[in-house]
């Protein structure tokens, strides 16, 4: 619990732990178990999404911090994360004009019509969002949490305001969490390429997560499975793509990556 004595208190020993610890975050495991850990300890979450860029162009992208099974990164269609951020981000800008920029609580619901069906995406009930401007750029970073039970009391938004900065803070030091294989033009045709259409989404997702150099813990820590599931995959992988292991695996993707690289250019 992080009520004290009074009802609108908080424990701000706690708070201020959070804060130190997001100093802390130097990789997608810590930032992972510290968003898991202390920042869900402050503010009882299912899902955060953090969304960033202007939205619709190439460079909009989002994270998805879950351990809602089907609720990730690569799982989660961009269509649906689109339409559901920026129906979101347009009533956290109007309240921001009429009232001065605050955390906002709202029925989810409401934000996911004409979007795509995604059925672990709608058994969440309840949003608290709030934004950075970055100033440079001229966008916002958008954060929004989502749970199933009841909505967010006035004092987890003024948590999540204080919180925000240092949740800002630490995804800038990470490099963006990997998106669906389909998403990415060029990718899927390189995976083809390498006789490996029949790989499921998981498969896919464990490889790039592979790629970037993650070890089979780091890989369950993050999808939220055991690191013997993760070998398991593998095994499965490798024999699709007629490897032995994972460094002939991310040299023989990263040599066809560039190579169809190349041929987007010259062709």
């Amino acid at each position: 619990m992080i009520l004290t004595s009074s009802a609108n208190d908080f424990d701000s020993a706690l708070l201020v732990r959070t804060m130190r610890a997001s100093l802390a975050v130097e990789s997608h495991l810590s930032l992972l178990l510290w968003l898991q850990g202390d920042v869900r300890r402050m503010i009882p979450h299912d899902v955060l999404v953090s969304c960033n860029g202007s939205l619709g162009s190439e460079a909009y992208h989002y994270d998805i911090v879950s351990a809602i099974p089907g609720l990730r990164t690569s799982l989660v269609p961009p269509r649906t994360v689109q339409i559901f951020a920026e129906r979101i981000h347009e009533d956290w800008a109007a309240a921001a004009n009429n009232a001065g920029p605050a955390a906002l609580s709202r029925d989810f619901a409401r934000y996911l019509a004409d979007a795509e069906p995604h059925a672990a995406l709608a058994t969440m009930k309840h949003a608290l969002c709030h934004a950075i401007p970055d100033t440079r750029v001229r966008v916002d970073h958008l954060y929004i949490l989502l749970r199933q039970r009841e909505g967010f009391s006035s004092q987890e938004r003024r948590l999540f305001e204080l919180l925000l900065p240092h949740v800002d803070a630490a995804f800038s030091k990470i490099e963006a969490l990997p998106v669906l294989a389909r998403s990415r033009p060029g990718y899927t045709s390189v995976l083809d390429s390498l006789g490996v259409s029949s790989l499921s989404n998981r498969e896919r997702e464990i490889l790039e997560w592979v790629r970037r150099g993650k070890t089979n813990v780091e890989i369950g820590m993050i999808l939220g499975i055991s690191g013997f599931t993760v070998k398991n995959h593998l095994k499965s992988i490798f024999q699709k793509i007629n490897v032995s292991n994972r460094a002939q695996a991310v040299g023989k993707l990263e040599a066809l990556n560039t190579s169809s690289s190349r041929s987007l250019v010259t062709g």
